[in-house]
């Protein structure tokens, strides 16, 4: 009776096992059925690749996938994460359809929400359609160059804080992790504008508060699996769920808003930051927790992407003398040699610090795709192929940024390419997304980096470290939703 009881069993898992690849094998003709160009997807990952075992980096992943599409005379194609059927568009014009043209076909990122069960879910960078319009409405008037400019003050007195820091530690000339330095920078100054508190990063790098954000960019391979078993990872946007599903996470930033709100109410205390906006929004019906919410986001925008810039900024810096050593010309003849006195508009005027930014969001694109949700049929121009609501769409920033035909010698660090920007293609380059759902608080993060960059300039000289290498290695095995190196970012800093 035992052994009958054991064939039948594994006569049952085999058969579930055979269903189950047949099942993915019919999946897997999604896209050929529509008359879409597909590659060679393998079960049970689709398209990923080695990436779904962090072996290798899905945006190198993606940028392979842009090559192979392209190279085979194609202008968009069919992906797989597993074995989700994903838009894949190559060429810029198709780019173009779904971030402008049909911009209403495309309005949704497709991204995890449940604000019952995950309440920081739901924000201005996650939300669908109407409620996207609805609170980008209310803060678009908020993110003019007059309103940033308010904020400026907040953001030089860090940057000062940033170079007593460095200061020490140039005076001995040692090898510095510059990417932990600016996220302590880039912590003291978002923390200060979103939630109006010191956070004192440089000063206290074990603080709560910078115990507590180092958990928001990262996961433990335990929740992973959950969000497989619970959500899948058809749908790229489902990662939105793994970093803000902390209960912990969640009561840290509730208290920490709803005591600072209580203090200001209570006190009439008015700063220039993006919280006190947020309280005045109340008035137009915005509640509690669409304030910590949007609050968090501000926060989480500009925490790793600012600081990822500075830090790839410096690494090319340091391998390239001569580049350096123009843009510190130009921040000492424009803005002289004090920088606690460089104002917002004189930050404004450098124009190859510049120039120096945007090859480095070039070459180092902090998030290196864009993700949409068809939410209307969209047909392919050109073509007889409808695009189902409901089906995810994924723009391979990394492979756009860094694809020879429009960046040649793409792996040189080059700011003369953005002389013209003329001459740089449309929809090729897209460090902040482009059309309606851009990255509303763009110019704030730019305006806090191109200050940071002018006053460590000014002040230090950047060579590589000892053993380091002019090329730097993106991490396969990160759970970091950004663009990652292996070993962090070493520098040696030296007193001017």
């Amino acid at each position: 009776m035992f052994v009958p009881v054991i064939e039948l069993f594994l006569v049952f898992i085999f058969t579930t096992l055979v269903g189950f690849y047949i099942y993915y094998s019919h999946c897997f003709t999604y896209w050929k059925r529509k008359g879409v160009p597909q590659l060679n997807p393998t079960f049970p990952v689709g398209d990923l690749g080695l990436s779904a075992l962090g072996k290798e980096s899905l945006y190198v992943r993606l940028q392979t996938l842009y090559h192979k599409f392209k190279n085979g005379g194609h202008k968009f194609g069919g992906i797989y994460f597993f074995n989700g059927p994903i838009y894949f568009p190559v060429d810029p014009y198709f780019v173009k359809e779904v971030l402008v043209s049909k911009f209403d076909h495309f309005v949704d990122r497709g991204m995890y929400i449940n604000v019952k069960k995950v309440p920081l879910s739901s924000n201005m960078f996650t939300m669908p359609g109407d409620d996207w319009k609805a609170i980008r409405a209310k803060l678009t008037p908020n993110f003019t160059s007059g309103k940033i400019k308010s904020m400026y003050n907040i953001v030089l007195e860090m940057s000062q804080n940033l170079l007593k820091t460095l200061k020490p530690l140039a005076e001995k000339e040692l090898e510095v992790d510059m990417k932990d330095i600016f996220l302590r920078y880039i912590a003291d100054v978002v923390g200060t504008t979103s939630f109006g508190i010191d956070v004192n990063s440089l000063k206290n790098p074990e603080s709560e508060f910078s115990q507590t954000i180092s958990k928001l960019f990262y996961l433990s391979p335990w929740k992973l699996f959950r969000l497989v078993v619970e959500e899948g990872l058809q749908n790229p946007g489902n990662i939105n769920k793994l970093f803000m599903d902390n209960r912990s996470l969640e009561n840290y930033f509730f208290d920490l808003v709803r005591d600072t709100i209580e203090y200001r109410d209570k006190n009439n205390v008015v700063r220039n930051d993006f919280l006190n906006i947020l309280m005045q929004l109340r008035s137009t019906g915005m509640t509690f927790q669409e304030i910590v919410s949007e609050a968090v986001l501000f926060f989480t925008a500009g925490y790793e992407t600012s600081s990822s810039v500075l830090s790839f900024c410096l690494h090319e810096f340091a391998h390239n003398e001569e580049i350096q050593d123009k843009a510190r010309r130009e921040i000492r003849e424009k803005l002289g040699t004090e920088s606690s006195k460089y104002t917002y508009d004189g930050i404004l005027s450098l124009s190859y610090v510049d120039k120096c930014l945007k090859e480095t969001m070039r070459k180092y694109p902090v998030v290196g795709m864009l993700n949409r949700q068809c939410v209307k049929t969209y047909q392919i121009p050109g073509t007889n192929v409808t695009i189902n609501p409901g089906t995810p769409v994924i723009i391979p920033m990394l492979g756009l940024h860094r694809d020879p035909d429009y960046f040649p010698n793409p792996l040189k660090f080059d700011p003369e390419r953005f002389n013209n920007e003329k001459n740089v293609t449309s929809f090729i380059y897209l460090p902040f997304g482009e059309g309606p759902r851009n990255c509303i608080g763009f110019r704030l993060g730019l305006i806090q980096t191109k200050l940071a960059l002018a006053a460590v300039l000014n002040d230090f000289q950047f060579v590589p470290a000892q053993g380091s290498s002019r090329h730097l290695v993106i991490d396969p095995s990160t759970t970091s939703v950004v663009f990652s190196v292996k070993g962090g970012i070493y520098l040696k800093i030296k007193k001017i």
